[in-house]
C-alpha cells in the first residue's frame, strides 16, 4: 500500500522587528532610518503610532504593497518602482522620545506649544501645572516632551499630544534665542558640565618641569598669521634658508595632547564634539576656554608647549628633510592677515611669498582643485542682529598659511606610512562616473567642456574662470565630488592631489588633529598596547570626527542663512543685481554679489512667460524666446524675507 505522506503545517512567518530612528513628514507619513543601512523603511500615516520626528523606535517590518490587479485579462501592470523597491514598516514602540523645541502661545484659558521642526504637523497642549511652574507667556522658546504613547481605544495611541516643559530658552524676540534654538535643535552640545569646569586647572604658565624632552625653541623667530578676531591659534611658523639655498620651514602647533589626557572627562567631551563650530554670532568651543583661548593658544610674549613639524625644503617644494618633535616656543609677533598682505604690496617678506608660490603651483602641477567660491564672513550688533555681510577675501597672505599647512599635514602622514604607524587620516575620493557624467553634461549646456583624465576638473575650472558662469560650473564641480571623511585606512586625497594626508595643525578645535598628536608622540601601537583593539577604536574615533563634523557643518550653514535672511529684512520692494546661482524645477535660485540667495518660484517665472527645460538646465521665455540659465546676469526684487523658513523669495 501506498504510504501517506503527512501533511505539513504552515509556521507563521516570524515577524521582524528593527530599531531605528523616525524621520518625519509634515503630510503625516515617515521613515525609519536604519544604522548603517541606506533605503530608509517606508511608514504609511495609519502605521506611525504616535512617532514623532527624531525619535527612536522599534519597526516591524510588512510585507510590501501588491501592484493591484490587472482589469485587462492574462496581464499584470507594472507597479510603479517605489512599491516595487520600497519596504513598508509598522512602528510597534516608541522607545525614546526626542525632546523638541516649539514656541507657547495660548487661546483663551489654554496653552499650547507649536513645534519649531517643521515635519511635526501639530500643536501640543501644555498643563496648567507646566505653565505655571515655568511662567510660561506668549512667545516663549521652549524645550518638551511628549508622553509616549500608550495602547488607547481601538488599539490606537492615546495621551501623545500633551507637552511636558523641561526648559525655557527665553522669549523668541530676545537676543541669541534665534541662534541658540537651531543650536539645540541641532543636538550641538554648547555647555560644559558643571563637574567638568569645576575640577580643571586654570594654568596659565608652562612650568619647568614640563620642559623636560623638549626642543628649546624660544630665541627662534616664530610667529603666527590669523584673522583679526581669531580666538584660538594653533599654529606659529619660521622660515629661514639654509647654507645650500632650501628653505627651512618651521610648523609649530599647539600641543593639546599635553593637556588633554585620554580616557580623562575632559577627553570624552572633546570627543563628543569632536570639533568647534563657528557661528555668526557666537563659537561654540571643542574644549573650555582656559584651554582654547588660554593655555593653548599661541599667543606673542608667552612660552607655549608646541610640536613642531620642521622641514627642508628644496626650489622645487619638495620635503627633502624633517624632524619631528615636542618643542616650547615663544612667539615673537601676531600677524593680521592685512598686515602680512601690506608687507607683501610693499615687496617684504619676499622669501616667505617665494615658497607659497613654489607649492602652489607644485600641487597644480599634481592636478589639485582650487575652487575660488566667494565666502560671507557676516557681522552682528551685541544683540545678534546682522549689520554687515562681507565677502571674505583670498589673499597671498591667507594662501601662505594654507600651503605652509597642507605641505606640514603631508609631511606627517607621509611619516606615518613610512614608519608603518597607525593613523587617523583625512580622506578624499574620487568622484564616481555617474556624477562626473552630469557635470559634463552641465558643462555642456553652458558651452564648456570637461576632459577626461585627472586634470579634468581642474581645466574646466581653468576654462570658466572670469566668466559670468564660473560660480556655476563651480558649485556643480564641487557638488560631483565626494565628501571628505576621516579613516584610518586611506591616506590618498582627490582635491588636494594628495598621496598621504592628514589634520595635524589644529588640535584646538579638531578632535581629529588631537588623536594624530598623540599618535605622532606616544606611538600607540607599541608593545603594551593590542593593534588589532587600537585599529577597533580608530575607526570609531574617525567616523565619530566625520559625523560632528558634518553636524556642525549643517548648523553654521543654517545659521548663515538665518541671519542673512534677517539682513535681508526690511528690504522689501527694494531691487537687486545677481546672477543665476541654481535651476530646479521648482524656480530659479538667485545669488546677490553678498552671497546672500533667494528663489524665485516657477509660478512667478511661468507668469512671465518662462518655462523649465530640464534637459538644458534653463528657463526660456516661450514669447522672446530669452534664456534664463546658468551664470546670468538679473535683475530682482526681494518679495519676502522669512525667518522662520529661512529663505528669501524673489521675482525678476
Amino acid at each position: 500500500m501506498p504510504k501517506h505522506k503527512k501533511k505539513e503545517s504552515k509556521k507563521e512567518p516570524k515577524e521582524i522587528i528593527k530599531t531605528g530612528k523616525f524621520i518625519g513628514n509634515e503630510v503625516g507619513f515617515g521613515f525609519v532610518a536604519l544604522e548603517g543601512q541606506e533605503e530608509d523603511i517606508f511608514i504609511p500615516p495609519h502605521f506611525t503610532w504616535g512617532a514623532l520626528h527624531g525619535d527612536e523606535v522599534l519597526c516591524r517590518l510588512v510585507k510590501k504593497e501588491e501592484p493591484p490587479p490587472s482589469k485587462k485579462k492574462g496581464r499584470k501592470p507594472s507597479p510603479p518602482p517605489e512599491k516595487n523597491q520600497r519596504q513598508i514598516g509598522e512602528v510597534v514602540e516608541v522607545t525614546r522620545r526626542k525632546p523638541q523645541l516649539g514656541t507657547y502661545y495660548a487661546i483663551g484659558n489654554e496653552g499650547y506649544i507649536q513645534p519649531v521642526e517643521k515635519k511635526i504637523s501639530t500643536s501640543f497642549t501644555v498643563p496648567q501645572r507646566s505653565r505655571n511652574r515655568f511662567g510660561l507667556a506668549e512667545g516663549h522658546r521652549v524645550i518638551f516632551l511628549a508622553p509616549k504613547p500608550k495602547r488607547g481605544v481601538g488599539d490606537k495611541p492615546s495621551n501623545i499630544y500633551t507637552a511636558q516643559v523641561t526648559e525655557v530658552l527665553g522669549h523668541i524676540h530676545d537676543p541669541g534665542v534665534d541662534v541658540l534654538t537651531l543650536v539645540r535643535q541641532f543636538g550641538i552640545p554648547h555647555e560644559f558640565p558643571e563637574s567638568l569646569l569645576s575640577k580643571v586647572s586654570g594654568q596659565q604658565e608652562v612650568k619647568d618641569e614640563e620642559l623636560v624632552g623638549r626642543r628649546d625653541l624660544r630665541g627662534e623667530d616664530i610667529f603666527t598669521i590669523d584673522g583679526d578676531d581669531t580666538k584660538d591659534i594653533d599654529d606659529a611658523i619660521s622660515l629661514s634658508k639654509t647654507p645650500e639655498g632650501h628653505w627651512l620651514l618651521g610648523v609649530h602647533i599647539a600641543d593639546v595632547s599635553h593637556y588633554v589626557k585620554p580616557g580623562t572627562p575632559l577627553d570624552e567631551e572633546a570627543l563628543s564634539r569632536g570639533t568647534s563650530v563657528y557661528l555668526a554670532d557666537r563659537v561654540i568651543p571643542m574644549l573650555p576656554h582656559y584651554l582654547s583661548s588660554g593655555i593653548c593658544s599661541l599667543f606673542p610674549g608667552v612660552d607655549r608647549l608646541t610640536l613642531s613639524c620642521i622641514m627642508t625644503v628644496d626650489t622645487e617644494g619638495n620635503v627633502i628633510s624633517y624632524e619631528i618633535t615636542p618643542s616650547i616656543i615663544n612667539s615673537k609677533k601676531r600677524w593680521a592677515y592685512h598686515e602680512v598682505q601690506r608687507e607683501l604690496d610693499a615687496g617684504n617678506l619676499a622669501e616667505m611669498n617665494q615658497l607659497r608660490e613654489t607649492l602652489y603651483q607644485k600641487r597644480r602641477k599634481k592636478g589639485a582643485l582650487d575652487f575660488d567660491i566667494p565666502e560671507a564672513k557676516i557681522k552682528v550688533d551685541e544683540e545678534g542682529h546682522p549689520i554687515s555681510i562681507e565677502l571674505y577675501e583670498r589673499t597671498e597672505a591667507t594662501n601662505i598659511i594654507e600651503e605652509f599647512m597642507i605641505l606640514c599635514n603631508e609631511t606627517i602622514a607621509t611619516h606615518a606610512i613610512k614608519n608603518d604607524m597607525p593613523l587617523i587620516y583625512r580622506t578624499h575620493e574620487t568622484p564616481s562616473q555617474e556624477k562626473l557624467i552630469r557635470l559634463r553634461e552641465m558643462a555642456k549646456s553652458l558651452g564648456l567642456d570637461l576632459p577626461p583624465g585627472p586634470m579634468g576638473l581642474q581645466r574646466l575650472l581653468s576654462a570658466a574662470e572670469g566668466s559670468p558662469a564660473y560660480y556655476a560650473v563651480a558649485m556643480a564641480a564641487l557638488t560631483s565630488l565626494p565628501q571628505a571623511y576621516y579613516t584610518p585606512d586611506s591616506p590618498k586625497h582627490y582635491g588636494l592631489a594628495s598621496d598621504a594626508y592628514c589634520h595635524f595643525t589644529s588640535p584646538i578645535r579638531r578632535y581629529a588633529d588631537l588623536m594624530v598628536h598623540r599618535m605622532i608622540k606616544e606611538r600607540v601601537c607599541s608593545n603594551h598596547q593590542n593593534p588589532e583593539q587600537e585599529s577597533q577604536s580608530l575607526h570609531s574615533i574617525a567616523s565619530q570626527c566625520s559625523r560632528t563634523e558634518r553636524e556642525a557643518e549643517a548648523l553654521e550653514r543654517e545659521v548663515a542663512q538665518l541671519k542673512k535672511v534677517q539682513f535681508m529684512k526690511g528690504k522689501e520692494g527694494q531691487a537687486f543685481e545677481g546672477i543665476i546661482s541654481g535651476i530646479t524645477p521648482w524656480g530659479a535660485y538667485v545669488m546677490l554679489p553678498n552671497t546672500t540667495e533667494g528663489l524665485i518660484p516657477s509660478q512667478q517665472m511661468k507668469r512671465l512667460g518662462y518655462s523649465h527645460d530640464k534637459e538644458k538646465s534653463h528657463y526660456i521665455n516661450k514669447r522672446n524666446r530669452a534664456v534664463l540659465g546658468m551664470g546670468a546676469s538679473v535683475k530682482v526684487h526681494l518679495v519676502s524675507a522669512d525667518s522662520d523658513e529661512r529663505r528669501l523669495t524673489f521675482s525678476l
